[in-house]
């Protein structure tokens, strides 16, 4: 009897326990969103954008917007340093930082909300090529190697004008020029045909030799394009056409990156030597004017940075290591983090956010 009595009184104590808690949490959460929260920011375009007035834009803030907007929340924004956003969450100063690059080690000290973005590391570098770097290309292997090619294709075809057309074109290719004279007016004649200068001081005067010359000239068209691109990439790609080789390149370039930066992590790690910045549009400054080689950096910062600059003639190269993922950090065991995930969720699956992200991060 008494084992019985004190089975049941047990079991309502454990129900009593289970109704204190399921009743509770929502009471917290209630609790929540029901009062202001607090919302830190940083500067951090395109993700957050401060105007002049002081209000607050880019794609983090509007994402935002529509999850409190969702979720009837109050709310406003505190300026928080970049550093101290980890400590005003564990210390209950702020609510929400809205940009928080998700790390293990912050995952450790707060909490986050689902991965909204995710960014690879790129190298920004100037579209106007030094003239030691385009010095340097015609003397490569590959520019001598065309030039050479180049040169025997023109001796061939001079050569065959030359042999048809020095008995009855004695003032253009015969006469008492000797054979390597003769050849060398064929050789000129073929180089100005194909370029199609034409000065006209030499032409073909017999049938065969016509036939030659305007099957040369077909020819010509094609080759001369072909060697265009060929020239041009040798010459020119060493700056900006040709594919970076990440690490390796970056050991023998100057490169610049903001401080505390995940790209700046990644240099020191890699124990590449690089030149700290205390912002983006310094760095970028720099390397515009050819005092540095490259800025490593997130992409669409670079690309927003360089699109909302007038005088900045960079180009920016997406380099798939080391991504960064966005996310909202929140304080640590917050109630809000599973309704705000739902919200969240239900914004970036709609067609209205990837028009947003092609906004503020465009591709170019």
């Amino acid at each position: 009897m008494h084992s019985r009595f004190l089975f049941v009184f047990i079991n309502i104590l454990i129900a009593f326990a289970t109704s204190v808690t399921a009743y509770g949490q929502p009471d917290t959460l209630k609790t929540q969103t029901k009062r202001e929260l607090v919302v830190g920011v940083h500067p951090q375009p395109p993700y957050i954008i401060q105007s002049q007035n002081g209000t607050w834009d880019g794609i983090s803030v509007r994402l935002w917007r529509g999850v409190a907007d969702q979720l009837n929340l109050t709310y406003r924004f505190v300026k928080v340093t970049p550093d101290s956003a980890t400590n005003v969450l564990q210390q209950g100063e702020a609510d929400v930082v809205l940009l928080g690059n998700v790390t293990p080690t912050a995952d450790a000290q707060v909490d986050f909300s689902h991965i909204y973005h995710t960014a690879q590391l790129g190298v920004a570098s100037s579209q106007t090529q030094k003239l030691s770097a385009i010095a340097k290309a015609f003397f490569s292997k590959r520019f001598w190697y065309i030039a050479a090619s180049l040169s025997v294709l023109l001796l061939i075809v001079g050569a065959m004008i030359y042999f048809v057309e020095r008995g009855q074109n004695e003032d253009n290719f015969g006469g008492e020029r000797s054979v390597a004279k003769g050849i060398g007016s064929g050789f000129w004649w073929a180089g100005v045909t194909m370029t199609t200068i034409g000065y006209g001081d030499k032409a073909p005067v017999t049938f065969l030799g016509r036939v030659i010359a305007m099957v040369w000239m077909l020819v010509a068209m094609a080759i001369t394009a072909v060697l265009t691109a060929s020239l041009v990439s040798t010459v020119m790609g060493s700056a900006g056409g040709k594919k970076m080789n990440v690490p390796q390149d970056l050991r023998n370039m100057h490169v610049a990156a903001v401080e505390g930066t995940p790209a700046a992590q990644y240099l020191q790690e890699e124990r590449i030597v690089f030149q700290k910045f205390s912002n983006l549009k310094e760095a970028l400054e720099a390397v515009n004017k050819q005092e540095l080689d490259a800025v490593v950096h997130n992409v669409p910062e670079l690309r927003y940075a360089i699109n909302n600059t007038s005088d900045l003639a960079l180009q920016v190269q997406p380099v798939q290591i080391d991504p960064n993922y966005y996310a909202f950090a929140l304080a640590p065991a917050s109630p809000l983090r599973k309704p705000i995930n739902q919200a969240l969720l239900r914004i970036i699956k709609a067609p209205m956010w990837q028009h947003e992200l092609e906004r503020f991060m465009p591709d170019k």
